[in-house]
């Protein structure tokens, strides 16, 4: 096994926590978001990417990135594959088939310079290219959701393939969106358009909108999205919007300040967002703060910090029902008083999640109880990034294995990535 102690980095420092292994430390390795797992079914692979050394900004995702299968146990990192269609935050979207098979899809280039989802075997043969690309399967793995992986290259790099901004972008709303994807035969249907989602609110049809960040409801019956675009004050505006597996019911969730969140079940839905009244909402969407006089105003709320800011503007973690937005209700506060990239746990009641670096250039990773109130720093990791890009930026976006005993994340220490997994099962009990 890779020796733990090999990374200075990442020490635990909770009781009954463990560092079991961390990729080897030669290797620039990384998987990418908190939404989906890189685990095998049976814990005992992982899915990541391995990017040549000194690989560091965003301008490095032009070339080609290794798709590896990691092996804990041994310390081995076998390359399965390739791909140009990545980026730091997110990858190339790799994720397992959930039916067990072994089977795992990841976005690359085909032919023509078509972007594809490659669905492989677990020595990397592929078997199925879907066009279009897949963000997110559904949990019975017969579909998923496709989203304008070109849209984003233009309008939002971090989130995009720098490979696809060679290709134009038309901003035709009508054919831009979310699509569904049937797994078997590879059809692709747009669910949501752009421009559904713009009519629905009598949006400005300007330039620069986008839909992302898609997330399927645990029974496969409600889909979560965002709709981001950035307002004439500068700032990133945000609807987090809702509807059914057909892409009917359309409704809003949360809007204006709206981040990370995970289903806590069918129906219930946790982010990171604030409430500070419809009218901020309406003010920042018409571009009404934008005004001269504003602006020096505007500048100096936005460099408050702390808990009073987020208390002020009611920022802070919420659970909301689906069904009946109105229905909200904070989360976890003040034990979780920072935004971060939640998962919750399926077999125990502990919620996975992380907060930016703090003042210590720390990255805490944590669990926490909302039926005991209690949080548990199970470690606190070292900001190790030394690129200024800030769109390549290494969170740990903590994620559970199949039993959820175990926690995967990214880490950067002198500019290198790399995957660790802790095993946490004496905290949240060995047989959950």
């Amino acid at each position: 096994m890779n020796s733990p102690s090999a990374y200075s980095a990442i020490p635990t420092v909770a009781p009954g926590a463990r560092l079991e292994a961390v990729t080897p430390a030669d290797s620039n390795i990384f998987f990418g978001f908190h939404d989906v797992s890189p685990f095998s079914a049976d814990g005992s692979r992982l899915l990541v990417h391995r990017i040549p050394s000194g690989w560091d900004a965003m301008a490095n995702t032009r070339g080609a990135a290794e798709i590896c299968v990691w092996e804990p146990a041994s310390g081995t990192v076998t390359p399965v594959g390739s791909t140009t269609a990545w980026n730091f935050q997110q990858g190339a979207r790799l994720q397992w088939l959930p039916d067990g098979s072994g089977r795992f899809l990841y976005n690359r280039m085909g032919a023509a310079g078509r972007l594809v989802a490659a669905v492989c075997e677990g020595d990397g043969s592929t078997v199925q290219e879907i066009d279009g690309g897949i963000y997110v399967l559904a949990r019975d793995g017969t579909w998923g959701i496709g989203v304008d992986f070109t849209a984003l290259a233009h309008r939002w790099a971090a989130y995009g393939y720098a490979v696809l901004s060679d290709q134009p972008d038309d901003d035709d709303h009508a054919a831009s969106g979310l699509w569904r994807i049937d797994m078997a035969s590879g059809e692709r249907r747009l669910l949501v358009s752009l421009a559904q989602v713009l009519a629905h609110w009598g949006q400005n049809q300007g330039s620069g909108h986008f839909l992302t960040h898609a997330t399927i409801s645990p029974d496969g019956q409600r889909i979560a999205f965002m709709h981001r675009f950035f307002s004439p004050d500068g700032g990133l505006f945000t609807r987090l919007l809702c509807c059914d597996a057909a892409g009917e019911g359309l409704r809003v969730l949360a809007e204006e300040k709206v981040s990370h969140f995970d289903w806590l079940d069918d129906r219930k839905f946790l982010v990171w967002a604030r409430f500070a009244g419809g009218g901020m909402a309406q003010l920042r969407s018409s571009g009404s703060l934008n005004k001269a006089w504003l602006r020096p105003l505007l500048n100096l709320a936005r460099k408050f910090t702390g808990r009073w800011k987020k208390r002020l503007l009611a920022e802070c973690y919420w659970v909301i029902d689906v069904d009946n937005p109105a229905s909200r209700e904070r989360f976890g506060w003040p034990q979780l008083d920072s935004d971060g990239h939640p998962m919750f746990a399926r077999r125990h009641d502990w919620l996975l999640t992380d907060t930016y670096p703090d003042a210590s250039e720390n990255l805490p990773l944590i669990l926490y109880n909302p039926k005991l109130g209690k949080r548990i720093d199970v470690a606190r990791v070292v900001d190790g990034v030394t690129t200024a890009d800030t769109d390549a930026k290494c969170d740990l976006h903590p994620r559970w294995d199949s039993t959820e005993t175990r926690i995967a994340v990214d880490h950067c220490e002198n500019g290198r990535r790399g995957v660790a997994v802790f095993d946490v099962a004496a905290i949240v009990g060995a047989g959950a």
